[in-house]
């Protein structure tokens, strides 16, 4: 018999469904953060979201004090980045804070680059951090910039980085990146490693620090209220936040979104994320590369080239494959871009890494490499001396060694005297010998850094001579433990049969002696 009431029961009964739906509370959205430096910012939003409706998921890495960050189950190898994707995280919205010039930094001792953040946002482990969020926060420097030139002039922009405890040559091309024609825009850049994302936002050009800004979000919290509402209200939209745009009206913030399939440039991210595939044969992504140097905008492909080519070099490939990379080879407009860029570049490492492109490509010779690099070198040593210049110097040598090319005449007085001269003379290994001796007088310096660095040079150099020897024994006794360390270690590489170098030995570092067995 049909129950007469049975319409009205399912009724009650699906009605009663979707109010216990409309009672129970909702999943917790997920915020992850990512924090480099002050903890000022993310504080603001853990104090600001209830736990009821948001869960807080620190993705940071450990401070490099603390070791590497823990495995999460993909290899101890893999970069940090790599191991925090898994496929079940989901971030709703993410946070960056963080110092930014090309690579996010800050005061824990690790960093996060671009080209990392590109490859990892093309493997699908990884959607959840770069695609899924709805919300992006840049809290940086520069994040959404583009390649047009601010209120600082490149030359500007380099000394913010120095003063920023940036070495010359990661400086360098950073402004190169910003300004000039190599590789995407910062804000390109972002765009395709947060595909999808409706909301990106970061600065056009100077950021607050961390303590300026805090406040201005919480204005921001303050005037949107319910951030969950928002959130849902928002969804996938692209529409303007303007509460916090105006909290943060006066300073260079700007909204953005991630690139979506429609665009053109969508196309570009998946060749880039081509060119990092390994699953993908390397045949097939010569093809890429191919394709890309018939472009005129061929330099913005250029970083993503120069890692592939430097995973897969020229001795390593098939037969089919080197008639790929012959054809690549042959690419004159290409190459015209390519060498145009390195004359265009001071003596910098981006010029020797860029040339070493090109010599690896068969667009320069190595003779003409070597003569790059030697040029590049002699400007630096007829310079004013400086830890900058330091630094370009130990990155050419990295390139091409230049051990017979300078001599003891060829370095002034102060490359002997301070740190900075000391590491050039480190870095270029010249096989002057007389080049030993003038070493030793940084041993006497009153600067720790400078006889830091004497002793790291000569360490360098074994074997030393018994007269050397001698008075390097005469600083077994150094107040620095540093040192003292590196000092012994020269006598644990190099045993000597001369008495007087065995008894100095003996008085100066007695243990050190047992050790030997020069009782």
């Amino acid at each position: 018999m049909i129950n007469p009431n049975r319409p009205r029961l399912v009724l009650v009964a699906a009605l009663a469904t979707l109010l216990a739906a409309r009672l129970a509370p909702a999943a917790p959205l997920a915020v992850c953060t990512l924090s480099f430096h002050s903890a000022d910012e993310v504080d603001v939003f853990r104090a600001h979201l209830p736990p009821e409706d948001f869960e807080v998921i620190d993705l940071s890495p450990l401070p490099l004090s603390e070791g590497r960050p823990a495995s999460s189950g993909s290899g101890a190898d893999e970069p940090w980045l790599l191991q925090r994707c898994r496929p079940e995280l989901r971030c709703d919205v993410l946070v960056i804070s963080a110092e930014f010039a090309g690579r996010f930094f800050g005061k824990r001792g690790t960093s996060l680059g671009l080209q990392e953040m590109e490859e990892a946002s093309c493997q699908a482990r990884c959607d959840g951090l770069f695609h899924v969020p709805r919300e992006v926060f840049l809290l940086a420097c520069n994040t959404l910039a583009t390649k047009d030139q601010d209120n600082r002039t490149p030359q500007e922009y380099l000394q913010v980085l120095l003063d920023h405890d940036f070495d010359r040559t990661s400086a360098e091309r950073v402004v190169a990146l910003r300004y000039g024609p190599l590789g995407p825009s910062f804000r390109e850049a972002l765009r395709r490693v947060f595909m999808g994302v409706p909301r990106i936002y970061g600065f056009a050009s100077v950021a607050p620090l961390g303590n300026w800004s805090a406040p201005l979000l919480e204005k921001y919290f303050r005037t949107q209220g319910d951030y969950r509402k928002h959130l849902d209200r928002a969804q996938r939209d692209t529409v303007p936040n303007r509460e916090l745009l105006a909290a943060f009206k006066g300073t260079d913030l700007v909204q953005a979104s991630g690139l979506t399939a429609a665009e053109p440039a969508a196309a570009d991210r998946a060749r880039i994320c081509r060119l990092y595939d390994e699953r993908a044969s390397v045949a097939a992504r010569l093809r890429v590369v191919q394709e890309v140097m018939a472009r005129p905008d061929f330099l913005a492909f250029l970083p993503a080239i120069e890692v592939f080519v430097a995973r897969h070099p020229a001795e390593q490939l098939t037969e089919e494959e080197r008639a790929l990379f012959a054809d690549i080879q042959h690419r004159e407009g290409a190459k015209g871009q390519v060498l145009a860029l390195i004359r265009q570049l001071d003596v910098s490492a981006l010029q020797l890494e860029l040339a070493d492109l090109a010599m690896h490509l068969g667009w320069m010779s190595p003779e003409e490499f070597h003569a790059l690099a030697v040029t590049g070198a002699r400007r630096l040593v007829s310079q004013h001396l400086t830890a900058e210049g330091a630094d370009v110097m130990c990155e050419i040598t990295k390139h091409e060694p230049l051990h017979d090319v300078f001599g003891a005449a060829d370095l002034a007085p102060e490359f002997f005297a301070r740190a900075e001269g000391i590491r050039v003379v480190d870095c270029l290994a010249p096989v002057d010998e007389s080049i030993t001796e003038r070493l030793l007088p940084g041993l006497d310096s009153p600067d720790l850094l400078t006889r830091l660095w004497a002793g790291f040079a000569l360490s360098h150099r074994l074997p030393l001579p018994d007269d050397v020897l001698l008075a390097v024994a005469r600083h077994l006794d150094d107040p620095s433990v540093d040192l003292r360390a590196r000092l012994e270690w020269i006598f644990r590489a190099q045993r000597s049969h001369d008495r007087e170098v065995r008894a100095e030995v003996r008085e100066r570092s007695p243990k050190l002696a047992r050790d030997l067995g020069w009782r």
